[in-house]
């Protein structure tokens, strides 16, 4: 046992350094990843805020449009201009279509 132990003492500094640069690497690494998790939880929370705000919006657009739809009438639209058509016609399409592809 004295004998392997004479082996490996001139790498024991050596071995020490090491393991204390890896010490040293998981601390900062841990810490790297600590802060940027705080900074994608605050861009999170900013982000939410932000899309509760548009939907507001959203929602506030929704009921606009919705009572202005309800609110025209024939008489108005004709008083706007708008003409009833003269002619309708169906148009259908008879040849498959080609999807898209990346080739």
């Amino acid at each position: 046992m004295y004998a392997l132990a004479r082996t490996y003492q001139p790498y024991l500094p050596r071995i020490a350094a090491v393991l204390a640069g890896l010490c040293a690497l998981s601390v900062f690494l841990y810490g790297a990843l600590l802060l940027e998790t705080v900074a994608h939880a605050a861009a999170r929370q900013s982000a939410q805020s932000k899309i509760n705000s548009l939907d507001l919006a959203l929602g506030g657009l929704e009921s606009k449009y919705l009572a202005d739809t309800q609110a025209i009438t024939p008489q108005q639209a004709v008083a706007l201009g708008f003409v009833p058509a003269q002619s309708i016609t169906t148009v259908a399409a008879s040849a498959p279509f080609e999807p898209l592809s990346l080739r």
